[in-house]
């Protein structure tokens, strides 16, 4: 790997210190013991600034066949950045900026964050925009406030351009499945089209509690045209989040267009919608994911756990993304496991979108170089 950092060094800011080598072996994945445990140190960093760096870092790639991963702010709580690969380069996309807003949509480079962009008319906007890149959410983000009333990440990218070692590509429609959520394990994001949406005025949080987690659904389904998010929480969780007030069993969390709370759009994205990470970082409990149908999440009523239930749309389909916390087991109930322990992306996307990223992964990078071993497609 020496002959390759070399080669790299006469392209690209090159870092191989040992402080840079411990930083961008971890992402936020460090909430996690099992993800924080595979780790390996990468061979060396690299700075990407501009499109025709992508192309000459793919001509070495193509000719030498080392392993990459490319990392926007490290945010991710899921191990997507984590080197679990001898001999990784870390790709670090952070100086790859550029963006404008045009006939209703955010075109933009990968590595612009959203404190940069703005996040008021983003669809959807993850509990780390203060330090995210848009790149990085696009390719290993999921949900985020604005996912009940927008739908999930993958409903709100238009077009995404990529390169690969087989090449370059434009992708519209559903074929952005090949690439978003797929963890840069099938492309190197160089552009993206994501639609932009006018919201109908300023978001206000109400509090209603309740004693069973049906009336509690109930009232959640009452409000939902007129909410950006919902969130229904037991209360443990709810005394967690916000101790002090007069929690019952079961609480909803609303932000609506309406009357309520006036708060600001930072603590509406970061402490009401953004649950998970907030109570992780100040428990260090066990945690897990389960998204449920509707139908189902009243069987989650008396398990013993801190419960937040966050009512989300992917692809115009309602659900509960639901967070389980200092959990004994988790409750077998229909749905779909989305493991928040977990590196491969396998354990965490649906059936049809999973083969699109496959399909894809197999046409370009059979050999497995883009953020090898996340993907599983042999």
């Amino acid at each position: 790997m020496v002959k390759v950092e070399k080669i790299l060094s006469q392209y690209f800011e090159v870092y191989s210190d040992e402080e840079n080598l411990e930083k961008y072996s971890i992402d936020y994945g460090y909430l996690s013991p099992v993800l924080s445990s595979i780790r390996k140190l990468p061979s060396a960093i690299i700075k990407i600034k501009n499109e025709n760096e992508i192309k000459i870092l793919m001509d070495i790639i193509n000719e030498y066949h080392f392993p990459i991963i490319v990392r926007g702010a490290g945010s991710n709580t899921l191990g997507e950045t984590i080197p679990i690969k001898e001999n990784t380069i870390v790709v670090d996309i952070t100086k790859f900026k550029g963006f404008e807003r045009r006939g209703g949509y955010l075109i933009t480079k990968a590595g612009s964050e959203f404190n940069d962009v703005g996040i008021e008319d983003l669809p959807t906007v993850p509990t780390s925009y203060y330090m995210a890149t848009i790149g990085g959410y696009v390719a290993g983000g999921s949900l985020g406030f604005g996912s009940l009333r927008n739908g999930a990440v993958w409903d709100n990218v238009e077009e995404v351009e990529v390169y690969t070692p087989k090449g370059f590509f434009s992708l519209e429609g559903e074929e952005v499945y090949s690439i978003v959520q797929s963890a840069g394990t099938t492309g190197i994001i160089s552009k993206i089209k994501m639609r932009i949406v006018k919201r109908p005025g300023k978001v206000r949080v109400i509090r209603k509690s309740f004693n069973y987690l049906t009336d509690a659904l109930s009232f959640s389904l009452k409000i939902l045209d007129d909410a950006e998010f919902i969130s229904i929480r037991n209360k443990p969780m709810a005394e967690l989040i916000e101790p002090g007030k007069n929690w019952e069993k079961w609480n909803v969390i609303a932000g609506i267009y309406g009357e309520g709370e006036e708060v600001s759009l930072k603590d509406v994205v970061t402490t009401f919608a953004g649950t998970y990470f907030t109570a992780v970082n100040k428990t260090k409990v066990n945690y897990n994911s389960l998204d449920i149908p509707l139908e189902k999440l009243n069987y989650v009523d008396n398990i013993r756990a801190m419960i937040s239930c966050e009512l989300s749309r992917s692809r115009k389909k309602l659900f509960s993304h639901t967070y389980f916390l200092d959990y004994d087991k988790l409750p077998e109930i229909e749905g779909y496991n989305f493991n928040l322990h977990s590196y491969k992306v396998n354990d965490r996307v649906e059936v049809d979108r999973l083969k699109k990223m496959i399909e894809f992964k197999e046409k370009v990078d059979e050999e497995d170089l883009l953020n090898p071993g996340k993907l599983v497609f042999k």
